[in-house]
């Protein structure tokens, strides 16, 4: 905002006047949107949800509204909307549905899981593979790929029977980490 360049008090007073009124206006224009406030029960507001991907279910307050992109109307009120990807929670936020107005919730979702693919020289080995100390399968004499594994770090053991090795692990949501484990170098 520019004001002109004045002199007296007349002009500070008019510029001081003139900011106040801006402030209320975006103070009364924001009071709906406050994170804090909550909107009054016994309305309707829309609701439109949009997920990337598309066709995660949408569920408000338990009630389910279908895949997404979702566009309906539902009582004012705070509630929980729960979205699932696959039959697993992907999100859970609270939502603000204010009486005759639109609430929009777009949400980039990803699965908290990821997966690993365990490779090994010489290609043929027959090796047991644990995860955290839990045994869960073995290369079968070739690539062995671990579907579903929580993200974060995890400690991958490889044993080919004679030999042991051990790794450390980042598992990324959505994403597939490729694991070599060489036998034939030692």
């Amino acid at each position: 905002m520019r004001f002109a360049k004045s002199s007296g008090p007349g002009a500070a007073r008019i510029a001081l006047v003139a900011l106040m009124a801006l402030i209320a206006g975006l103070s009364a224009a924001w009071a709906q949107e406050d994170l804090g406030a909550i909107p009054p029960r016994g309305g309707q507001g829309r609701i439109q949800i949009f997920t990337t991907p598309s066709q995660a279910e949408a569920y408000m307050e338990g009630i389910d509204l279908g895949p997404t992109p979702v566009d309906t109307m539902f009582p004012s009120g705070r509630h929980t909307l729960t979205l699932t990807l696959n039959g697993v929670e992907a999100a859970r936020q609270r939502v603000n549905v204010w009486p005759d107005s639109t609430t929009t919730v777009n949400k980039n979702l990803s699965l908290p899981y990821g997966s690993l693919i365990i490779k090994t020289n010489p290609i043929t080995c027959d090796c047991k593979v644990s995860v955290d100390s839990v045994e869960v399968g073995s290369t079968q004499g070739g690539p062995l790929t671990l579907a579903n594994l929580r993200t974060g770090p995890h400690v991958i053991d490889v044993s080919d029977g004679k030999q042991s090795k051990e790794y450390s692990v980042l598992i990324l949501s959505d994403q597939s980490v490729p694991l070599l484990v060489d036998f034939a170098g030692e």
